[in-house]
C-alpha cells in the first residue's frame, strides 16, 4: 500500500514538475543561444526587432500569473530596447507575502509562465492560421495509435509561412528565462511540491481518482506535444540563424 502510494506520488511529481522543467530547460537553452547569435550578427537591439512579439508575450505571461496569484504589481514594462547598463528587454516587478502559501506557490508559476504563455499563444495561432494541422495534431495527441493511418492535413502555404514567422518571433523573444525568472521559480518550488503531494494523497482515496488522473494525463500529452513542437521550431530557428 505505502509502496504504491510512493510510486503514484513520484509519477505525478515527475509528470507535473519533472517533464515540464526538462522542456523549459531545453527551450530556454536553445533560444538563449539563438539570441546570442542574433546579437553577435546584428547587434544587441536585434533581439527586440526579431523577437518583439515574444518579448511582449513573455512579460504578459509574468504579469497575468502574478495577478492570478494575488501578487502586488509594482511596475511593468512589456518591451524596451536594452542598454549597456540595463540589458533587460522588459520587466514585471511584483511583491508578495512570504507567509502566504498561495502567493509563495505562485512564484514557481510566475517564474516559468513565459514558456507556457508562449506555447499557448503559438497553439492559438496554429488554431487560427493552420486549423487543419492543429486538428490533426490534436487527434494524434488523443489517439497516438492513429499516427500511421491518419492522412496528413491539407495546408495553406501562405498561412503556414505567416504562422512560422510569428512562431519564430515568439521563440526568439518569449522562451528564454532570465536568472531572475529561475530564482523566482525556485522560491516557490518546495511549497508547490508539498501542495502537489497533499492533493495527490487526497485524490488517491477519492472514488473519482481514475477520471482525474486520466484527464490529467491527457492534458500532459497535449502539453508535451505542443512543447515538443516548439523545441523543433526553436531548433530550426537556431539553425537558420547560424547561416545568417
Amino acid at each position: 500500500m505505502i509502496k504504491s502510494i510512493i510510486i503514484d506520488i513520484s509519477v505525478v511529481l515527475g509528470l507535473l514538475i519533472g517533464v515540464p522543467f526538462l522542456f523549459i530547460y531545453i527551450l530556454a537553452g536553445i533560444n538563449r543561444q539563438s539570441k546570442a547569435l542574433l546579437v553577435r550578427r546584428f547587434g544587441v537591439r536585434s533581439q527586440v526587432l526579431f523577437g518583439c512579439l515574444g518579448i511582449v508575450v513573455h512579460e504578459l505571461s509574468h504579469l497575468i500569473i502574478a495577478v492570478i496569484f494575488a501578487h502586488q504589481i509594482v511596475s511593468v514594462r512589456l518591451i524596451k530596447f536594452p542598454k549597456d547598463t540595463d540589458p533587460s528587454l522588459g520587466y514585471v516587478n511584483h511583491r508578495w507575502n512570504p507567509h502566504n502559501l498561495y502567493q509563495s506557490v505562485g512564484n514557481l508559476f510566475i517564474g516559468v509562465a513565459p514558456v507556457f504563455g508562449s506555447c499557448a499563444v503559438i497553439a492559438l495561432l496554429a488554431k487560427l492560421l493552420i486549423p487543419n494541422a492543429y486538428q490533426w495534431l490534436q487527434t494524434i495527441a488523443q489517439n497516438p495509435q492513429l499516427i500511421a493511418s491518419l492522412p496528413l492535413p491539407s495546408i495553406n502555404w501562405l498561412s503556414s509561412l505567416f504562422f512560422l514567422l510569428l512562431t519564430a518571433n515568439i521563440c526568439i523573444g518569449g522562451f528564454e528565462l532570465s536568472a531572475a525568472d529561475y530564482h523566482n521559480a525556485l522560491q516557490g518550488l518546495f511549497k508547490t511540491i508539498v501542495v502537489i503531494v497533499f492533493i495527490t494523497l487526497l485524490l488517491l482515496f477519492m472514488p473519482f481518482q481514475a477520471a482525474v488522473f486520466s484527464a490529467g494525463i491527457q492534458l500532459i500529452k497535449i502539453m508535451g506535444l505542443i512543447l515538443t513542437g516548439n523545441v523543433i521550431v526553436s531548433l530550426i530557428v537556431n539553425g537558420l540563424l547560424r547561416f545568417l
